[in-house]
């Protein structure tokens, strides 16, 4: 017998057995996965019969038409198997991806039966009639390599499939059916790859894949017959209902109970004492019980409920929405429908153990209760004790300054130095405390104004650099050139982001150098993501040690980093932030090389003018600052200035001092109409948003009146927007300046629009013939040293930015004037703005908060400027809500600028400060004795609160009493004292 002889009995009992399979499959034929497995089935025997007939041909048509036979039933054997193994395994296919396969094997056929007239699948092949074996060689073509590619796609995810089954499986019987499939596959799949490597030589003119598909179906025999793979009920409760932990109870439309599996059973064990087998059940009744004696709230292991007893208590539970407790089980109850064809044919319930997921959640929420309690008393008591401490440290810096300045000692004067620089490290870190508690109580807010990048990264500089050099650290800037610089955002907390990590770099950094980089990326047309990065030759963190950096009160690396300030606050702060201007900080570390810190945050583009070389424009407005000189002299010309706000004007006055114009101010708009009648002025400028009149309605009352009918006007606005300029134009006026007036820009803008005889060049030696004098309350302006106290007392109180101040004012001495009117308007103008609130004059609101939007700019109060900022878009936008949110806080931050500002007044000054309760405390002494009429012991207490600071409410109550004391009257004085009880004076 030779080797063809051999193969073509091999192959004729692998069709027999494969012809037996497919009978077997096809007589126990139920349902749709029998299906699959019967294509299967039907594919691998035409298959090896196309097979058989091409070992026998002995012509290249005779092997042809064999092979086409057979590929008729080997395109689908895979696919087959596929879809039969995802259906047990309870794989749900997308039907397109189905669809696709099922076209895809059609034209893989198509192109085998076109063999011959192309080359799609075999682009070339030949036939040798050898007697002994006759033999076909082929190249393969595109087809061949796609059919090839699937089949191996195919089979992985089959594979995949059934081997996890297989390692979930609990079931032995059902392991063992799930094994010999994968034993059965295995073998087809490894006859394929001793076929394709040719690791044998009769691979060359030998299908080895026939062989396994013998193997395979002796195989599948043996999962058929042995373990029953055909059995559909068996495979449906091992799979689907016996195998899950939830309790399952099938009912028909009778409410019998038709199923239940083992969880069910241990659920209630009623149903197997009562079923004891049998496959349905009649109920026998049903029993009223109390509630306590429901199955839901009894041990499981009674048994005096009939299934339909138990049934009835789940529906019921399922209708209330309520849990199950069986025992010390909790169970969740479900109810759907069984239908089948569109016809119901009773209930399936469902039941849940959610045991330990209730026990987790009340833990859950009694662990959330008590740290929610806790962070909200940390939060108050740190929002509280700082601003407790507050008071005393402030004390304490300004007795320690009295030192500074009255003694000579000079150990005196180092421990007092001491003193100072102690004091404010402590006063920083109760601001990071304040601004914490805000963040994580919500009341934090992001208040978007323009600002000048510029000057941005000026204050960075300013208050980096003496902090590096006195480390004997290198600080670098690099700024982008490109970069625009005028810009709109919340310019405070992008500083202070900046500044912390900044600090953090300068402290941490022992030797070497700090760097700071400023770049950006263009967004859209009107924004532009802006870039901050800090480098530093610091002593970096190990990768153990970064969850540790944004944790409050948290220092990475405590026991080495012990003599440097701080608490962790900064970084906290930092990452809250800028989660609030949505961005994130990133940070790189190596230990002990240094560590770069950098974030991004999204800014409007108010003006796309470069910042340029900030080197040269750097060291240029150092030198403004420094060598300021008037541009001209201009003692003939006469300008008027109209501003309802009383600040800007003396803002104007100051600025302009030095070139000697005579300058006019009116308060409003009917005002400078007047003035406009009896003055011949060169020049006028008018505020565009003021009450009863705005700035575009007195210019045309001007003009339609023949008053300054030729004089140009320039509009002031602290809302300089885009299309600013064209509107102001179009309503008359010459050109506008946006608030605070930048002095330099002033200037030149005088020096174009005066008339050319009334200019003067500083350099002629003329000097100004009129000063326009400003007196102060506190300061005198030709004092050197009272300017610099002043400027001292500004450092130390945080909501001024003195430097920002000082640069709107131009000078020490504007600036001195400019705070002096502030300090003299605040309180008449906070209470004009309460009481425009408590009325509902919107439009009065709106122009007054405006006004102090500008006025608070100027000064350097930004914060409160910002604020007045948003109520004033709110105000334009009729939004009642976020004015009522924030009116009460924009007063509080008014009013305590302004006590702080009290040292403005020489009469107020000196007096010391008297706490809330301390106050209340003596409202009710004045009580006790007015009630024992003693005349003297109420007098000297009334005199005793004369000698301190008190609230303007509370001093006008203090001067009604002393005026009641002198006609006896204790009754009335015991009244007005009674006032205040329980209630927060202002």
């Amino acid at each position: 017998m030779n080797l063809h002889s051999f193969l073509l009995i091999l192959q004729s009992i692998t069709v027999v057995f494969l012809f037996i399979e497919t009978v077997i499959v096809f007589t126990r034929w139920k349902n749709s996965i029998h299906s699959y497995l019967f294509l299967a089935c039907i594919s691998s025997f035409i298959s090896n019969l196309g097979y058989l007939m091409q070992l026998r041909a002995t012509t290249e048509e005779g092997y042809l038409s064999a092979l086409k036979l057979s590929y008729a039933g080997r395109v689908w054997i895979v696919l087959a198997f596929f879809l039969f193994t995802a259906r047990l395994c309870r794989v749900k296919l997308p039907r397109g991806l189905v669809t696709f396969l099922l076209l895809l094997q059609i034209a893989i056929y198509l192109s085998v039966v076109s063999i011959g007239s192309n080359t799609l699948y075999y682009s070339t092949y030949s036939f040798v009639p050898d007697p002994v074996f006759p033999k076909f060689y082929h190249t393969n073509g595109t087809m061949h390599d796609i059919f090839m590619a699937t089949n191996v796609l195919l089979v992985f995810f089959a594979m995949t499939w059934i081997i996890r089954e297989f390692r979930h499986e609990k079931n032995a019987k059902s392991k063992k059916r799930l094994f010999i499939l994968i034993s059965s596959f295995a073998a087809q799949i490894l006859s394929f790859i001793l076929h394709v490597s040719g690791v044998f030589g009769i691979s060359g003119f030998y299908d080895l894949t026939m062989t396994g598909a013998l193997f395979g179906t002796a195989l599948m025999l043996v999962a058929i017959l042995r373990f029953d793979l055909l059995g559909t009920r068996e495979i449906a409760r091992d799979f689907a209902i016996d195998r899950i932990s939830e309790g399952i109870i099938a009912v028909d439309n009778e409410g019998r109970v038709q199923y239940f599996n083992e969880p069910a059973a241990r659920i209630y064990p009623e149903f197997k004492a009562f079923f004891s087998g049998k496959e349905g059940f009649e109920p026998t009744g049903f029993e009223e019980e109390g509630e306590e004696e429901k199955p839901q709230n009894r041990p499981a292991s009674r048994t005096n409920y009939t299934p339909y007893d138990i049934i009835s208590f789940i529906s019921e539970a399922v209708e209330k929405g309520e849990n199950l407790q069986v025992g010390d089980r909790v169970y969740s109850p479900e109810e759907n429908a069984l239908v089948y064809h569109g016809e119901q044919y009773g209930k399936l319930y469902a039941l849940v153990d959610d045991t330990e997921h209730f026990h987790y959640m009340e833990e859950l929420q009694k662990q959330r209760d008590i740290a929610d309690r806790a962070n909200e008393a940390k939060s108050k008591f740190l929002a509280n004790m700082s601003h407790e401490i507050r008071t005393p440290i402030n004390a304490v810096l300004g007795m320690d300054e009295m030192i500074l300045r009255e003694s000579s000692e000079k150990p005196i004067l180092g421990y007092a130095t001491d003193i100072m620089s102690a004091g404010r490290t402590l006063l920083s870190l109760i601001n990071d405390i304040l601004d914490l508690s805000k963040i994580e109580e919500g009341k934090m807010e992001i208040l978007p104004v323009q600002y000048d990048l510029s000057s941005l990264i000026n204050d960075l500089v300013n208050m980096t650099r003496p902090r590096a050099m006195k480390k004997g650290l290198q600080f670098h800037v690099e700024a982008e050139e490109h970069v625009p610089h005028l810009l709109y955002g919340d310019e405070i907390r992008v500083r202070q982001c900046a500044m912390n990590i900044l600090t953090n770099a300068v402290k941490y950094t022992e030797k070497g150098d700090v760097w700071l980089k400023i770049s950006y990326e263009k967004t859209d047309e009107e924004h532009i993501c802006l870039r901050f990065s800090v480098k530093d030759t610091g002593i970096g963190m190990k990768k153990e040690d970064m969850e540790l950096l944004f944790s409050p009160y948290k220092r990475i690396e405590e026991e080495r980093n012990r003599t440097i300030e701080g608490t962790g606050l900064g970084m906290s702060i930092t990452k809250q932030l800028l989660d609030l201007m949505g961005s994130s900080l990133q940070v790189e570390s190596e230990y002990g090389y240094g560590s770069v810190f950098s974030f991004a945050v999204s800014q409007k583009v108010i003006k796309w003018e470069e910042l340029g070389d900030y080197t040269v424009r750097f060291d240029n407005a150092t030198n403004r600052n420094q060598v300021y000189h008037e541009l001209f002299h201009a003692p003939d010309a006469r300008i008027l200035v109209v501003d309802d706000t009383e600040m800007n004007l003396a803002v104007m006055q100051s600025l302009l001092k030095k070139t000697g114009i005579r300058i006019d101010t009116a308060t409003s708009g009917r005002e400078a109409l007047v003035m406009a009648e009896q003055t011949r002025y060169d020049l006028v400028f008018i505020d565009h948003m003021m009450p009863e009149m705005d700035g575009i309605e007195t210019l045309h009352h001007m003009r339609e009146s023949g008053a300054c009918k030729e004089v140009p006007a320039v509009a002031l606005t602290a809302n300089a927007v885009s299309g600013a300029r064209e509107m102001y134009l179009e309503a008359g006026f010459a050109d506008y300046l946006s608030k605070p007036v930048d002095g330099e820009r002033l200037e030149r803008l005088l020096a174009d629009m005066l008339p050319a005889e009334k200019v003067l060049s500083p350099d002629t030696g003329a000097s100004p013939e009129h000063s326009v004098e400003i007196s102060t309350a506190a300061f005198d302006s030709d004092s050197e040293e009272a300017l610099e106290h002043l400027m001292q007392h500004l450092r130390e109180i945080p909501e001024i930015d003195e430097e920002a101040g000082l640069k709107n004012c131009g000078d020490m001495e504007g600036y001195a004037n400019v705070l002096a009117v502030f300090y003299q308007t605040a309180a008449p103008k906070a209470d004009e703005i309460e009481e425009l609130y408590h009325n509902g004059d919107l439009p009065g609101y709106t122009i007054k908060v405006h006004a102090l939007k500008s006025s608070a700019r100027i000064i350097g109060a930004t914060e409160l400027s910002a604020l007045a900022k948003a109520l004033e878009d709110a105000g334009k936008d009729e939004n009642t809500g976020f004015i009522s949110e924030h009116t009460e806080r924009l007063l509080s931050m008014y009013r305590n600028l302004n006590e702080k500002l009290r040292f403005l007044d020489p009469e107020k000054s000196d007096l010391a400060d008297i706490s809330p309760a301390e106050l209340e405390e003596a409202y009710r002494t004045i009580i006790e004795i007015a009630s024992s009429m003693d005349y003297g012991l109420l007098d000297d207490l009334l005199k005793d609160l004369r000698g301190y600071h008190l609230p303007e409410k509370d001093a006008e109550r203090l001067r009604r009493m002393e005026a009641l004391l002198t006609n006896l009257d204790f009754d009335g004085i015991a009244e007005i004292a009674a006032e205040t009880e329980g209630n927060q004076r202002g």
